[in-house]
């Protein structure tokens, strides 16, 4: 016997939902196969799935615009940071530089060693560290690092830095918009099967072929099981 299925994508909900609220203006009241309080509902469900599956689709498209333009800002940040300590701990190696000037930059424990520069964490935090560090070196009256200085690994720095904060918020808004779809779906889903069950049990003293076909002018889905074959 094939059994009943409730959709299993947005756009199967709302062809199901478009399907009864087209047979309510289609008949009249007395015709329609569900009880007519549920026809609002319906038509405000839809609204809300609709709603919610455009927000979902501007957050995802925001998330995959900033990340296009995030991922080079973050690679040439790592670039100019690793470059920095490199010319710093060469400037050091040289004796231009005190090996104490490291502590301005919390790389005291390092050595000629660079800190991990993988995650995008590390860089917002070395990033800082450098910056602020080669500024207040200066102010000792260090001499500066060249090649890069320290005003250009801020400039790329803070592109950075604004891009890894819309990255933050995009995925969040992504992450609302993902939650707010699973709670509809089920909205959907539970009325969808309570209409459902209203339209079976309105055409349930005819023959199963026959009652299916009407109900599926409803929206409703049937799938055969494994090896059955269709009732005709």
């Amino acid at each position: 016997m094939p059994y009943r299925r409730l959709p299993t994508t947005d756009v199967a909900r709302l062809k199901a939902l478009h399907a009864c609220t087209h047979k309510a203006d289609l008949l009249q009241l007395d015709e329609l196969a569900y009880p007519a309080e549920y026809i609002h509902p319906l038509r405000n469900i839809i609204n809300k799935l609709e709603g919610a599956k455009h927000q979902q689709n501007q957050a995802r498209r925001l998330q995959v615009t900033f990340n296009r333009e995030y991922q080079p800002k973050l690679t040439k940040t790592r670039l100019y940071l690793s470059h920095f300590i490199q010319v710093l701990n060469l400037a050091i190696i040289r004796e231009e530089i005190p090996e104490s000037a490291r502590s301005f930059y919390g790389l005291e424990d390092f050595g000629h060693r660079l800190p991990d520069l993988r995650s995008d964490k590390d860089i917002l935090e070395w990033g800082k560290k450098i910056i602020d560090g080669e500024n207040q070196r200066l102010k000792t009256g260090g001499i500066p690092i060249n090649t890069p200085n320290v005003a250009r690994v801020k400039v790329w720095y803070d592109q950075f830095r604004d891009g890894y904060y819309n990255q933050v918020t995009a995925n969040k808004s992504t992450l609302r918009a993902d939650e707010k779809m699973l709670e509809i779906r089920k909205e959907v889903d539970k009325l969808l099967a309570t209409v459902w069950d209203c339209i079976e049990k309105f055409y349930g003293s005819l023959h199963e072929a026959e009652r299916h076909k009407l109900a599926e002018t409803y929206g409703i889905v049937y799938v055969l099981r494994k090896g059955e074959k269709e009732i005709t």
